[in-house]
């Protein structure tokens, strides 16, 4: 069947990815004029080649110039404090301490005086109730620091920033100076739809519970700004957190209702396709045009246009144009993960329903075609749960079949309390049966995620496994002469792809690793030895007096440790209980399996205390140690060289936990936050002589004496710090003396997270970004 969309959108979807990490003009306008210039001269399928290669430059071209023209010019003015006039162009996030505004900029004010700044920056305020919520259309003047948007750069992470870029957000402001301004221009039909949005949401929260209003509307709406962490977590653990996502279905009834509102007045079938039309685009403004959403819809107008003129239209080819068009609207969708699960599990649908149903075919068949729709679609969404998610849930492939269509019904008489919100003697009754429904899901999943085994913990396919796993389908689900291969061959050849995948879950890299993570303005520290063992040397953090949701364990190390395939770890390690160290440990203690932990000295922290707490709780001994003491991890040697025995600073920073680390000649100093004072207790006491060097303090001023730098000689110095922070870390002076001893340096905010990789007599150095990929280490 020919699929014209299908490949277009292949080879223009390739074309954005090689222009996201290849940001160079010549090489596509070259391959482009050599495409166009060849494309007229050969014949036959040569010319659907250089077809592809046209459209895959003009992919790359596009996504480059998107880029570009998308940053617009107020993030230029990134860096510094600045006061913006913008427009508020979507409903407030609200949370318990802060409200977040996406905000389309109008004005900066430069030397005295506005200028022009068109762009898209996120603003953050803090919550208070003098404050007046905005809503959309407002203007409002802010002042804060404008920045650029980072990631946490280790492999594993969530892209921060791709994740901005799909919604045309190029900078960030925590402003704490807001001002009214006045009401702006306004797209009336977008103001109409986000207006009964608010209404629909304000009858579920009247009528219902708090977690269940927004459960309701997280099914309704695809909304899950109101919803708790822990139901989210519930959800994902139980294989069903799909159901709070606006996607087909939602689209399905609304097109499905309107049309059965129409017939009944027994209107042509134009009028409701047009009706049909502008109800779905309605809703689709009201989900917040989420390309799950976009999806759906431009999928079923094809489909349903198809039948308005008499065509049959090709599930495949109306996906391919719908992510087309998805990605001309804008080519970061392509790195959304909204975009690629929604499409991949439609893909896994259109591709393999039927064959899948045949496989099924002595299950009942009222029970079949939801088991082939289910497994259909996890074919393809496989590799992206284990890359986004890192886990697998068992309990999914069973909740599913109780939960959907628990989520359909609740669905249905949600639409239909919201569509009836004028005439509450309806609505009401209708929103509380449904909120029985909305019960039964929250009771059933929040049960089944807790069963043992609910989900488990995966690495990531890499690039070899990933082939394997869809050469496996290839091979499984093609048929055999499209293979041109004999039958028997067939299964050795699937044998073989599956070997490398099961390989690819069960195995870690081999070799010795220590790795410094990017936790921004913190520690974090990863160990593993070559019989994979693991340890971690503190977990980075938030602030104390931060209040939000965002926490550096379980939103970074966890999904970094994960995507090792890191179940357990045999060691973890408090070098001391500031919060930029000891914060995000509290995570990773209580999600993860632990053999050990490992401290200086008790304090009276609120860290202090919940570590202790929890280690209680889930049996896990703690081992206080001091200078004289030492434990191996695998084959490596941790000796303690503080804190000292019966002996404490003043200063807690200096009574930080400081290994060294050995391991077949090559030595690691992990130095806490050690200041000067502690620094010269070791000089007098201890053999600090190593080859690595983890500069204390983030490079603070008080730490890291010429002294100190020279005894311990080392070679490399690694300095973990977060990018623009407010403390000037690291400090000139540190950076300069390391500079004028012909030390090599490292830095979590330049670099990302960095990698010592040691096997046999070779050590190499990886990091996240680009500026260095690799450096070897001579011995």
């Amino acid at each position: 069947m020919y699929r014209p969309f299908l490949f277009a959108f292949l080879f223009f979807a390739s074309g954005i990815a090689a222009g996201e990490y290849i940001r160079t003009l010549w090489p596509f306008i070259i391959l482009l004029i050599s495409g166009f210039s060849l494309y007229f001269v050969v014949r036959d399928l040569r010319k659907s080649v250089l077809l592809g290669i046209i459209i895959f430059a003009l992919g790359a071209l596009y996504h480059i110039f998107y880029s570009a023209r998308m940053e617009g010019t107020i993030a230029d003015y990134a860096g510094s404090y600045r006061t913006i006039i913008g427009t508020v162009v979507t409903p407030p996030e609200v949370e318990d301490t802060k409200v977040t505004y996406e905000v389309r900029t109008l004005h900066v004010l430069q030397d005295e005086r506005y200028v022009k700044a068109p762009g898209k920056i996120r603003v953050t305020i803090p919550r208070k109730d003098s404050i007046k919520l905005l809503n959309y259309g407002d203007v409002a003047e802010f002042s804060g620091n404008l920045r650029l948007p980072r990631n946490y750069d280790n492999p594993g992470g969530f892209n921060y920033m791709a994740y901005l870029s799909q919604k045309g957000i190029t900078a960030t402001m925590f402003s704490r100076e807001m001002k009214y301004l006045g009401k702006g221009n306004v797209n009336l039909l977008v103001e109409s739809a986000l207006n009964f949005r608010e209404r629909i949401q304000n009858l579920y929260r009247r009528v219902l519970p708090n977690r269940l209003a927004s459960l309701l509307s997280g099914i309704v709406l695809g909304l899950k700004g109101d919803i708790p962490d822990d139901v989210l977590e519930a959800f994902g653990n139980g294989g069903v957190l799909h159901i709070l996502t606006a996607s087909g279905y939602n689209v399905g009834i609304i097109y499905a209702g309107a049309g059965w509102i129409l017939n009944f007045f027994k209107l042509s079938r134009t009028a409701s396709f047009i009706a049909g039309s502008l109800a779905v685009l309605f809703y689709s403004l009201m989900a917040g045009m989420a390309p799950p959403v976009l999806r759906a819809a431009i999928m079923l107008e094809v489909v349903m246009l198809g039948r308005l003129i008499g065509r049959k239209s090709d599930p495949l080819n109306s996906l391919s144009f719908a992510g087309f068009l998805l990605l001309l609207i804008n080519s970061f969708n392509l790195f959304s993960a909204s975009f690629q699960l929604s499409f991949a599990a439609t893909a896994g649908i259109v591709l393999f329903f039927k064959p899948v149903q045949r496989f099924f075919y002595k299950v009942p068949a009222f029970f079949r075609d939801s088991l082939a729709v289910l497994v259909s679609a996890q074919l393809l969404l496989f590799p992206f749960l284990m890359y986004y998610f890192h886990k697998i849930s068992l309990a999914g492939f069973l909740l599913n079949f109780i939960i959907v269509p628990l989520a359909g019904a609740a669905l249905i008489g949600g639409f239909l309390g919201g569509l009836v919100n004028f005439i509450p003697f309806l609505a009401v009754p209708i929103v509380k049966v449904t909120g029985v429904m909305i019960f039964l899901i929250d009771r059933i999943t929040t049960f089944a995620s807790k069963l043992p085994y609910a989900a488990f913990s995966v690495p990531s396919l890499g690039p070899l496994a990933g082939l394997a796993y869809f050469t496996v389908l290839y091979a499984v689900f093609a048929p055999v002469e499209a293979l041109r291969i004999k039958k028997r061959y067939k299964y050795v050849a699937v044998g073989l792809c599956l070997l490398i995948v099961l390989a690819s879950l069960i195995s870690t890299s081999s070799g010795f690793e220590v790795t410094f993570l990017d936790v921004g303005q913190g520690d974090c520290i990863f160990i593993k030895t070559e019989d994979g063992k693991t340890m971690l040397i503190d977990g980075g953090g938030m602030p104390l007096y931060y209040k939000g949701s965002f926490d550096i364990g379980k939103d970074v190390v966890l999904p970094y440790l994960y995507n090792k395939g890191v179940r357990k770890l045999d060691a973890v390690v408090f070098t001391h209980f500031d919060s930029d160290h000891a914060g995000g440990l509290i995570s990773i203690i209580e999600e993860m399996d632990i053999e050990v932990i490992i401290v200086g000295h008790a304090d009276g922290s609120e860290i202090y205390q919940k570590m202790v707490e929890i280690a209680k709780r889930r049996k896990i001994p703690i081992f206080m140690v001091s200078r004289g003491d030492a434990f191996r991890i695998g084959e490596a040697a941790f000796y303690v060289l503080n804190p000292a025995k019966r002996h404490l600073f003043d200063d807690d920073n200096d009574n930080s936990v400081v290994l060294k680390m050995m391991y077949k000649g090559l030595s690691f100093l992990f130095t806490g936050d050690l200041g000067f004072e502690g620094e010269k207790d070791l000089i007098d006491e201890c053999d600090i002589r190593s080859d690595v060097l983890k500069i204390a303090h983030h490079g603070s001023a008080t730490s890291t004496s010429e002294e100190f730098l020279k005894k311990v000689a080392p070679k490399i110095a690694v300095i973990s710090v977060g990018e623009n922070n407010s403390f000037g870390h690291p400090s000139s002076r540190v950076l300069e003396l390391l500079e004028e001893n012909k030390i090599k340096v490292f830095r979590t905010d330049v670099h990302g997270a960095i990698s010592f990789k040691i096997k046999g007599s070779s050590v190499e150095i990886f990091t996240s970004k680009k500026q260095f990929k690799r450096y070897k280490v001579r011995r």
